[in-house]
């Protein structure tokens, strides 16, 4: 079994990483439904992140099939003058449980260092145990919590 990771070429990886979406962003906001304005939207953010030198998107492949992938921004933040924050991690169900996401996540936190960021930063939904397995086991720790209201 060939594993690489390389760097995110929007023409080839485009569709794969938008499908990648549904399974991302369904399970970890409960009632959320992907459409095709959020495709949209996020295609547009893939667009804008392929040509940004403050952005950097990589790609999993096990044997020469797109298995998942990591996206990261050099940031500044309202209590952050300078941090690599990690937009979206994910492996495929089939690549799971293989240290795929670990690897994501060091290539991701590698650039960070390279480009001279003090810290690493992620957003991560409570109900994704396995994700959030995954950040405390790689070493984040929990800094601010994000609460919400319903309002309707």
């Amino acid at each position: 079994m060939q594993v690489r990771i390389r760097r995110f070429n929007l023409r080839r990886d485009l569709q794969t990483v938008l499908q990648f979406q549904y399974e991302t962003y369904e399970r970890n906001f409960p009632g959320f439904e992907v459409d095709q304005k959020f495709l949209d939207d996020f295609t547009r953010q893939l667009r804008s992140a392929a040509h940004s030198p403050a952005e950097q998107l990589w790609i999993l492949e096990e044997d020469g099939q797109v298995r998942g992938f990591a996206w990261g921004a050099l940031i500044t933040s309202m209590v952050d003058e300078f941090v690599g924050y990690i937009k979206n991690v994910y492996v495929s169900p089939q690549a799971r449980g293989q240290g795929y996401a670990r690897r994501l996540l060091e290539r991701v936190e590698d650039w960070f260092r390279t480009e001279g960021a003090p810290k690493a930063a992620l957003d991560a939904s409570t109900c994704n145990h396995q994700a959030l397995t995954l950040y405390s086991n790689a070493g984040y720790v929990t800094r601010r919590l994000r609460m919400e209201k319903p309002l309707q």
